[in-house]
């Protein structure tokens, strides 16, 4: 706790973007979602919603994966796979028109392509994601009884 007091106060009393959302939907977007069961997952239900594909690019996760990376020895190699999959992050995820101009919070983490041959999907920097922690892409709380995957 000493040793990263933000992180913890993040964790145990978090502060939730309340006007994010509708700052964003003024700004133009035209899809968007909480995170809260991790990007991939979350971003993927927003892709299939949408009927289109979704592109992370790593270099744009890159401070969010050192920032994970700094709070213990073991996790820089698990680093960026936290970045993608962890949840309760108590953020909000968007997709906007190309060369908008985005209101805080929020920032340029990829792309919208046309669905693959497979159909709607998120894949990081052009690839299928296939990360260390989870075959689902974060918490599915729904995996066992909607067909959610």
């Amino acid at each position: 706790r000493a040793a990263h007091p933000d992180a913890v106060e993040a964790q145990l009393a978090p502060v939730a973007p309340l006007t994010a959302g509708v700052d964003a939907a003024r700004a133009g977007a035209t899809a968007m979602l909480d995170v809260s069961d991790g990007l991939l997952l979350d971003l993927g239900r927003m892709a299939r919603a949408s009927g289109v594909g979704v592109d992370l690019a790593c270099a744009a996760l890159a401070d969010d994966a050192r920032r994970v990376a700094a709070a213990h020895p073991s996790l820089p190699p698990l680093a960026l796979d936290l970045v993608l999959t962890g949840g309760e992050d108590h953020a909000l995820v968007a997709a906007f028109p190309a060369g908008r101009a985005l209101p805080h919070p929020f920032r340029p983490i990829g792309t919208v392509v046309a669905a693959g041959a497979d159909g709607p999907a998120v894949t990081v920097d052009g690839a299928a994601y296939t990360g260390p922690r989870t075959p689902r892409g974060g918490w599915d709380p729904y995996a066992d009884w909607d067909g959610a995957r």
